[in-house]
C-alpha cells in the first residue's frame, strides 16, 4: 500500500477530481483541486490487486467488476479520498493505436476510408470497438528551416492515428463507476494520460517506456503526437518471478527484494535486457525511417521503481534516460518532494488523468 493524504479540510470552495489508474496488479488514485488556476495535490494512494485473488502482491490478476469495486473502496477509504468527479484509465492491451498510411483524400473521404482500413488492423468485429482517429498535418514534423522530415511517407499521402477501443471494456470501467457512485466523465487510454504528466510541451522526439506487471509498453511520440504504440509482452511480474525462482523465496518477498536491492543473481537481468533490447530496436527503426533523433526515454510503472533501474537502462539506449516525475505538475509540501519523486513512475497514468479533469470542472 501506499498512501499519502496532503491536506484535509483546506480549498473546500472548488470541486475535487479524481484520477484513477486501474492497472492489472495495482489500483492507484490522485485527488487534486485547482487553487488560483494551480492544480493542488490532495490525496493519493496504491493498493495492490493479488490479494483480492489470493494472490502476491505485485502479481497480475484479472478482477471481477465487484471484486474491482471492492478494491477501489479499501483504497478510497484508507487515502480518504473524497472527490466524486473521476477520469479512468482503459489498457492498452484493450485499445490499438496506430499511425496508418492513406492517399491524400479530402476530409469527408478520410472519415470514410478510415473505417474500412482500420479492419486490417482490429482483430475484432468492427462492431465491437469504438473507433476514433485524427489526420497527422504534415507542418507538425517540419520546422522552421528544415526539409520535411516525413520524407518517408510517400507524397500526396496522408498519415492518420488510428484510435480504437474495444466496448466491452469501457463498458466494464463504466460498471465499475457506477458501483463506487462516481460521476465518471471521461475514460482514457493510459498512454495519453502518461504523455499530460511525464511530457513536456516540446517538439522533440520522445520515448516513453511503461514497464508494467504483465507487459511493458513503448511509445514515440514526436511534435507532441504519438508516432508508434508498441506492447513488449514481458514486465515487472516476469522480473520478480525470476527473483522468486533464483533464490526459492515467495513471490511477495521477491517483490521487496527487488524493489530495495535490484534484480540480484538468476536470469531476471536477461529479461530486463529483453525488454529494453526490443525497446531499443523500436526507437531505432522510428529513427532511420524519419530520420528524428529520439532524444529522451522516459520511464514509468511499477516496474521502472526497481533500485539501479535507470542505470540498467541506460546501457542499452543512446537517448537520455530518466524517470517518470509526474507529481512535478501539481503543489505539494516541500517535505513530500521525495516521496512524490520516489513513488512518481507508478503514478503517471493516475496523475494525467486528474490533470486532465481539473481542466475540465
Amino acid at each position: 500500500m501506499n498512501f499519502g493524504k496532503i491536506f484535509s479540510g483546506v480549498w473546500q470552495d472548488n470541486q475535487s477530481v479524481l484520477g484513477i489508474d486501474i492497472g492489472s496488479s495495482s489500483a492507484k488514485v490522485v485527488q487534486l483541486k485547482k487553487k488560483k488556476g494551480r492544480a493542488i495535490l490532495e490525496t493519493y494512494g496504491e493498493l495492490s490487486l493479488g490479494p483480492y485473488a489470493d494472490l502476491a502482491i505485485g502479481q497480475a490478476v484479472t478482477l471481477s467488476t465487484d471484486k474491482t469495486a471492492l478494491a477501489l473502496k479499501d483504497l478510497f477509504r484508507e487515502a480518504s479520498v473524497t472527490g466524486k468527479i473521476a477520469a479512468i484509465s482503459l489498457p492498452l492491451r484493450s485499445s490499438l493505436l496506430k499511425v496508418i498510411e492513406l492517399p491524400a483524400y479530402k476530409e469527408e473521404q478520410i472519415n470514410h476510408m478510415v473505417p474500412i482500413e482500420a479492419r486490417k488492423y482490429i482483430p475484432v468485429p468492427i462492431s465491437e470497438v469504438t473507433l476514433d482517429w485524427w489526420a497527422i498535418p504534415k507542418k507538425d514534423f517540419q520546422g522552421p528551416d528544415e526539409e520535411n522530415t516525413s520524407s518517408a511517407i510517400p507524397t500526396g499521402h496522408t498519415e492518420v492515428l488510428l484510435v480504437a477501443i474495444h466496448k466491452a471494456a469501457v463498458k466494464k470501467f463504466q460498471d465499475i463507476t457506477t458501483a463506487m457512485n462516481l460521476d465518471s466523465r471521461t475514460f482514457e487510454i493510459e498512454t495519453f494520460s502518461s504523455m499530460r504528466s511525464v511530457l513536456a510541451r516540446d517538439i522533440s522526439a520522445m520515448a516513453l517506456l511503461d514497464v508494467g506487471a504483465g507487459t511493458s509498453k513503448l511509445t514515440i511520440v514526436d511534435y507532441g503526437v504519438v508516432r508508434v504504440s508498441h506492447v513488449i509482452n514481458k514486465g515487472a511480474q516476469d522480473l520478480t518471478m525470476a527473483i522468486s525462482n533464483a533464490g526459492s523465496i515467495p513471490f511477495a518477498d521477491a517483490e521487496k527484494l527487488k524493489r530495495k536491492e535490484g534484480l540480484g543473481s538468476g536470469n531476471a537481468g536477461s529479461i530486463l535486457d529483453f525488454i529494453f533490447f526490443e525497446a531499443n530496436t523500436v526507437i531505432e527503426e522510428y529513427q532511420k525511417k524519419y530520420a528524428r533523433l529520439v532524444s529522451k526515454v522516459i520511464c514509468t510503472g511499477g516496474g521502472a521503481v526497481m533500485k539501479n533501474f535507470v542505470t540498467l537502462a541506460q546501457k542499452h539506449f543512446q537517448a537520455e534516460v530518466t524517470l517518470g516525475e509526474p507529481f512535478d505538475k501539481v503543489e505539494a509540501p516541500a517535505f513530500l518532494s521525495d516521496i512524490l519523486k520516489q513513488a512518481g513512475p507508478e503514478f503517471a497514468v493516475a496523475l494525467g488523468l486528474a490533470l486532465h479533469e481539473l481542466e475540465e470542472v
